[in-house]
């Protein structure tokens, strides 16, 4: 794989952007070991800014790092998955509740052709940006951009899982019905409907998630 080299100043910050976009893409999977000395070289830069790059992916949870062992790839424990789908249910919940009686026939529109595009999706990175985009659309009238940021924050460790263990066909009749039966609701503006519709959605999604979890066993 051939890496665009940095210039020598580029900032750990910089550097921590790289290295989230090729963890993202599948280059490192959960529990794989990133090698500093590698990193420099790959990149062109001292490492200093490896160090404090990789120190940033820690706090944001995306990385384990251990002293004499390196940094790791995080793998979500069931128990982290469980609580981020409770805190999911709670904003997301919130967020469609707010959004419901402010859609109007272009953002039903726009949800639709989001949709359609993820009928036709293949590839994981695809297939994830697209419901990221189909959920945003579907919770963007609420204007509650602390909530939105939230929710995107929530779902961050779960895709880039996802990235490694699922992809459209894991369950993608089932999340593209529900997906519809969203659109519907909120057209309708039955709130209760769109509500209990929401929620199973999310726990259909919690289920297959932590059955990928523990096929992969523990590193």
């Amino acid at each position: 794989m051939t890496t665009a080299r940095l210039a020598p100043a580029t900032t750990a910050s910089a550097l921590a952007g790289r290295l989230r976009e090729a963890i993202d893409a599948g280059r490192w999977r959960p529990g794989e070991l990133l090698r500093q000395e590698q990193i420099a070289a790959e990149y062109g830069v001292s490492r200093i800014p490896v160090r404090e790059a990789l120190a940033q992916l820690q706090s944001e949870g995306l990385l384990e790092v251990a002293h004499y062992r390196g940094a790791r790839v995080s793998r979500p424990r069931p128990e982290e998955i469980d609580e981020l789908f409770d805190l999911r249910l709670m904003i997301e919940g919130d967020l469609l509740a707010r959004a419901l009686g402010r859609h109007d026939q272009r953002s039903l529109r726009e949800l639709k052709r989001l949709q359609d595009a993820l009928d036709d999706a293949d590839d994981r990175l695809g297939w994830i940006a697209g419901d990221i985009a189909f959920h945003q659309a579907l919770y963007g009238p609420a204007q509650r951009p602390r909530s939105l940021a939230l929710f995107r924050q929530l779902r961050a460790p779960i895709d880039r899982f996802s990235v490694q263990a699922l992809g459209p066909r894991s369950r993608k009749q089932g999340w593209a019905d529900e997906h519809r039966q969203l659109i519907a609701a909120v057209a309708a503006g039955d709130a209760a409907a769109a509500g209990t519709i929401l929620e199973g959605h999310l726990q259909a999604t919690r289920a297959v998630v932590l059955a990928a979890c523990a096929g992969q066993g523990e590193s």
